[in-house]
């Protein structure tokens, strides 16, 4: 159960839900009919076998915690389709609920009044999260009638692979191979195809995706191209990029009791063997918490466990570095090397590629579809910036912040001050509350005060927030409104009030991507489409549109590649230099380093040893 959520909360909104049902039933019938009460009462009476379902549906999920029961049921022998299908389908009512909570949040975070806005980004979010759990519970092996293996670790193959969507072609006449005992990194600019590579190998490209492949890639004898990722999840374990749409249980622990049972673990070993890998990755200190209120980091680990819950000879991780902390980074490289040295084939792809070195990869580089060897570049390659202009007029004064999870404290008693010029890093490990002190700092629920340019942030509206503090969250695609970038870029200039012949949102946009033009492909892409990288560049420059105060920013440069970072890193500066204080979340030392921003360590509840980094 989550902080501040009553058990009855789902039946209350269901209700609600199907009052308003039955007012537009009535509302309909008297628009295009005249009024008696006779037509009322029609309406109403047509209107009650969709009101039960309603409130049937309620009232189940306030009983039941139906991903909970997803996990029995996936143990089941008979009817295990049918149970596990429906049971998804009553649990994505409450889902559906905090999704239209967040959306609701976002759109005041973009200055957006009208409620009607947020109608299609919670029907797209909510096919977005089931294809993202259908995704999943494929990897992890749901409906196979018998699980593929080599009996010894065999190498991954391609052969003039190509795989097309429509008449987009993303991989072109790809010829590689990934021996056993080899770690493998893939770069290559943000929207290269990597993600495309990765999931080609799991299957999900050709089997999940419908995308069109030709050529051969086989994992030892297994053909990809024909077996399904089903099949193959005793043989392949696999980390997405964004690994909170990808769970099918309520806790990490429940996690991993699912992919076990699904990999046929008996139950008398079961709970033994969940307690080995819960404390294995560290995962034991949040193992019964609800994975929403996981940070990013958590979350990694916990999907990392249930990839290599089954022992697989093959390891596929998306960006797994993106949001682990530099302890955790030394953790899952240690893992790496062992995993390595037991033989595993391990393929990943990161941007942040430092701390790889250490386990002496191979690197590849995509370009244009295809796939050529590479080479480490260090990160010292990319010059730092100059310190930014500062002046001592107050910007920001936050004072005496602090911030709950309904019972738990997370921080308290934050106090800071930024002046014009100031880019603010906020550091930590994991779980210790960044996210939630950028959240705060736009927030009206948290303790403290927080002024922007003298006014109180307490005294405006939700919607009128943006104009002084704009944010940016951890998962960019929360402030997509729109159904192409093209109408993302005219609308976030719109609602700001910028002249439309001037185009300032796509200027900023094309800055943050080094980009002179956007393609008209690109422009027509929906922005959810897009890959992360870009989806966290359109996400600031929406946000800059406002010209605010602040800016908060949750991980600047999650998915973008080297020369993108750069790009990111010299926009953040030329905003400061404009007035606008920056103040972001990050594990990425470098980037912190090439803005030589000030650094606020979140620990122990609060802000601790802040102080000025020069960079080397």
């Amino acid at each position: 159960m989550l902080p501040g959520r009553s058990r009855w909360t789902p039946l209350w909104v269901s209700l609600s839900f199907a009052a308003i049902f039955i007012a537009l039933r009535i509302f309909y019938r008297l628009l295009f009919g005249s009024f008696s009460w006779i037509a009322v009462g029609q309406a109403a009476l047509l209107a009650l076998p969709f009101v039960a379902i309603i409130v049937a549906c309620g009232l189940f999920s306030s009983l039941i915690d139906f991903r909970k029961l997803l996990v029995s049921l996936s143990g089941l022998k008979y009817s295990r389709s049918v149970g596990t299908a429906l049971t998804i389908a009553l649990a994505s009512f409450p889902t559906l609920l905090a999704q239209v909570k967040k959306i609701n949040t976002y759109r005041t975070l973009r200055g957006i009044t009208s409620r009607f806005a947020v109608v299609v980004p919670v029907l797209e979010h909510t096919v977005e999260k089931s294809v993202a759990l259908a995704a999943a519970m494929e990897l992890a092996g749901f409906g196979s009638r018998g699980q593929l293996r080599e009996a010894n670790p065999s190498p991954i193959t391609l052969e003039k692979y190509s795989l097309s969507f429509g008449d987009h072609t993303v991989l072109n006449n790809v010829s590689v191979s990934f021996a056993p005992g080899t770690v493998s990194v893939l770069t290559g600019a943000t929207g290269s195809g990597k993600t495309s590579l990765l999931e080609s190998i799991a299957g999900l490209s050709q089997h999940f995706h419908a995308g069109i492949a030709t050529g051969t890639l086989t994992l030892g004898t297994i053909d990809r191209i024909r077996v399904p990722p089903r099949d193959t999840a005793a043989l392949i374990g696999f980390v997405p990029q964004n690994v909170r749409l990808s769970f099918t249980a309520s806790t990490a622990r429940e996690e991993l009791e699912f992919t076990l049972r699904l990999h046929g673990e008996t139950k008398e070993l079961l709970l033994s063997r969940v307690d080995e890998l819960l404390s294995e990755y560290g995962l034991r200190d949040y193992a019964d918490v609800p994975v929403d209120l996981l940070s990013a980091g958590q979350a990694t680990r916990v999907a990392l466990a249930s990839a290599l819950a089954a022992s697989p000879q093959i390891l596929i991780l998306d960006e797994p570095l993106a949001d682990l902390d530099s302890a955790s980074v030394s953790e899952l490289i240690e893992i790496l090397d062992r995993l390595r040295t037991s033989g595993m084939t391990i393929v990943l792809s990161e941007h942040h590629t430092a701390a790889l070195q250490a386990l002496d990869p191979r690197w590849l580089v995509l370009e244009a579809g295809a796939v050529s060897e590479g080479q480490f570049v260090p990160a010292s390659m990319f010059p730092a910036r100059a310190l930014p202009l500062t002046s001592s007029d107050l910007v920001l004064a936050v004072t005496g912040l602090g911030v709950a999870h309904g019972k738990k404290k997370v921080l308290s008693d934050v106090s800071f001050t930024a002046r014009t010029g100031d880019i603010i890093a906020l550091t930590g490990a994991n779980g210790v509350g960044k996210t939630s002190l950028l959240n705060a700092l736009s927030s009206t629920r948290s303790a403290g005060v927080v002024e922007v340019l003298g006014t109180d942030l307490s005294t405006l509206p939700a919607t009128q927030k943006v104009r002084l503090v704009a944010s940016v969250p951890e998962q960019a695609s929360w402030l997509f409104m729109s159904e192409s970038l093209a109408e993302e870029l005219e609308y976030a200039d719109k609602i700001a009030g910028v002249p439309a012949d001037t185009g300032l949102t796509e200027l900023t946009f094309r800055s943050l991507l080094s980009r002179d033009v956007l393609s008209s492909k690109l422009l027509r892409t929906h922005p959810r489409d897009l890959s992360a990288g870009t989806q966290r560049a359109l996400a600031i420059a929406l946000q800059l549109s406002w010209k605010p105060g602040v800016i908060t920013i949750d991980e600047p440069t999650r998915g973008l590649d080297p020369h993108s970072r750069s790009a990111m890193a010299e926009v953040l500066r030329c905003v400061a230099e404009t007035g606008t204080v920056v103040v972001f979340a990050t594990h990425d030392v470098e980037f912190v380093r090439s803005l030589n921003a000030r650094i606020f360590t979140v620990a122990e509840g609060t802000l601790i040893h802040p102080e000025q980094v020069n960079a080397c």
